[in-house]
């Protein structure tokens, strides 16, 4: 397994070896707010992790670009809404 964690404009995404596994969608709001739209995980992949480290990349990302981030997918409700 060779996972590679890559970005385009509104997601993150992960492959092995040219086959995308993961996803997680985000959308900029304006010059201050995003959301976190989607997330998904290959069956075969998940329980590894890897939703987690897309999460910790997209949280950073949009950090850096000092925006609120509005979790909306389940899986980043249940992880930054405590």
């Amino acid at each position: 397994m060779s996972l590679q964690y890559q970005e385009d404009d509104r997601r993150f995404y992960v492959q092995d070896n040219d086959h995308e596994i993961a996803e997680m969608t985000f959308t900029r709001i304006g010059k201050n707010k995003a959301t976190i739209d989607h997330t998904y995980i290959d069956p075969a992949y998940r329980g590894q992790g890897i939703a987690e480290r897309l999460l910790e990349l997209v949280v950073e990302t949009l950090q850096q670009e000092n925006r609120e981030i509005i979790p909306l997918c389940s899986f980043a409700v249940k992880k930054l809404v405590q």
